[in-house]
């Protein structure tokens, strides 16, 4: 059996399993299908993480190109509506904006979902503007620095900016809250970049201080706060919604400079070990201010954090403003982190967010749009390694791989879950599974990779 074979007949297996909404929530819902590190259940009806939203990505993607996925792709979507009285409003992947990223995939070319669309991006678009409005007011009550909300891709500002990107440019979506949402993001994103100075230093204005980490852990590992590289709640995000609005041709004073800077700052973060270049997951305060950057950090060679997304939003930086060099210094690290051991990768299961199948998606965007070898190489050693995780046993053919906290007793270092949507479960396996040959998918911009 060929490889091709195989994927295709792995990513009908998953379509398979998933089509029935309720089955899925039922077997996701479970009470034994619990999170070890947060002791609760994957299961959020609707998010893109692990609920409808994500699995009508997946039917909204198949049914593209074999009409007979577009009713189950209704199924999904009309399951995840019926849970929006009961799911608050976190960013992309929360709530009315995760129904909208799954209802404007679902759309396809004839423009369906029209009437639910416009409500959505509507929604969306006055909650930003609220959002917008506090972070604007903490800043005029002296407070400095951000939380993750300000800025990052998934429950962040950026996130739900790139979703208004696409509602901005269509026309059941577009309307006076929309363009004026957009709009204030991207100058919030722009203005995000410039230097901010904290005890008479000059830093970056994504800057997030102790006091607005998300854990105690977060603010006893950064006592004095921390910058984050990462795509998922890092910099990176931002900087490939910036491109994106900048290829769109919704450029706002000051986004080519605020590229620029990102851009320059990652680089300026770039490490080097046996393999080659990779970059860190986080800085904290004391390593971005040091006249020499450290020898090593903690890094995975994930979509979420390191190498992965932060290459994958240079090299669209380098394509919106020309600089090849930025694009070449991408495409090395990428080929570092495929020579680089596995058992260093640092992650888990075949998954997006921190599994192979983000890793994969990365790869195969770069490598379609490099057209370099070794990354095409690449691409094939991850999708075996994605396939070779399927499980005919499993309720969803995949399963998503949790490690124990360091301290737990436990005769295997992973808890095997059985997750359903896009970034930590089965349909988001499927999706990355999907070719790229014909271009970007509308899925792909959930992962700021277009």
């Amino acid at each position: 059996m060929t490889t091709a074979t195989l994927t295709e007949g792995t990513i009908a297996l998953v379509a398979e399993r998933l089509a029935d909404p309720g089955h899925t929530a039922a077997v996701a819902s479970r009470d034994d299908n619990r999170d070890p590190v947060y002791d609760a259940v994957m299961w959020g009806p609707l998010t893109l993480a692990n609920g409808l939203p994500g699995t009508a990505l997946l039917y909204g993607e198949l049914a593209r190109t074999d009409d007979t996925w577009r009713p189950v792709a209704h199924r999904h979507l009309a399951a995840a509506g019926r849970a929006m009285a009961s799911a608050p409003g976190r960013g992309l992947f929360s709530g009315p904006a995760a129904l909208l990223a799954a209802a404007q995939t679902c759309a396809g070319r004839e423009g369906h979902y029209g009437s639910l669309r416009r409500g959505l991006a509507t929604w969306v678009a006055e909650d930003q503007t609220e959002r917008l409005g506090a972070f604007r007011a903490r800043a005029r009550e002296g407070g400095t620095g951000v939380d993750w909300a300000a800025y990052d891709l998934i429950n962040g500002l950026s996130g739900t900016a790139r979703l208004l990107l696409d509602s901005a440019a269509d026309p059941a979506e577009r309307g006076p809250a929309v363009e004026s949402a957009l709009t204030a993001s991207l100058h919030h994103l722009v203005a995000l970049t410039e230097p901010i100075r904290v005890d008479g230093h000059e830093v970056p204005g994504w800057w997030v201080p102790a006091e607005l980490q998300i854990s105690d852990r977060d603010r006893a590992d950064y006592p004095r706060g921390d910058f984050n590289l990462g795509m998922a709640h890092g910099i990176s995000g931002p900087l490939a919604v910036l491109c994106s609005a900048y290829e769109a041709g919704r450029e706002v004073p000051g986004a080519r400079e605020a590229i620029e800077r990102i851009a320059k700052w990652l680089l300026g973060w770039t490490l080097r070990d046996e393999a080659g270049a990779y970059w860190p997951a986080r800085a904290g305060w004391d390593e971005e201010l040091a006249a020499r950057r450290p020898a090593a950090l903690f890094t995975r060679t994930a979509w979420c954090y390191g190498t992965p997304g932060v290459a994958a939003a240079l090299f669209r930086a380098g394509g919106a403003l020309g600089r090849p060099r930025w694009r070449e210094a991408a495409v090395d690290a990428l080929r570092a982190a495929l020579r680089r051991d596995e058992a260093r990768w640092a992650i888990e299961g075949p998954t997006v967010c921190h599994g192979y199948a983000g890793l994969l998606r990365v790869v195969a965007r770069v490598a379609a749009a490099s057209g370099d070898p070794e990354l095409h190489a690449g691409c094939e050693v991850l999708r075996a390694r994605v396939l070779e995780c399927a499980d005919e046993e499993a309720p969803f053919a995949f399963r998503h791989l949790m490690r124990f906290p360091a301290a737990a007793r436990s005769p295997v270092p992973h808890r095997a879950l059985n997750v359903a949507g896009m970034l930590e479960g089965a349909a988001g396996v499927a999706l990355a599974l999907l070719p790229v040959d014909g271009g970007p998918l509308p899925w792909d911009r959930c992962l700021g990779l277009v």
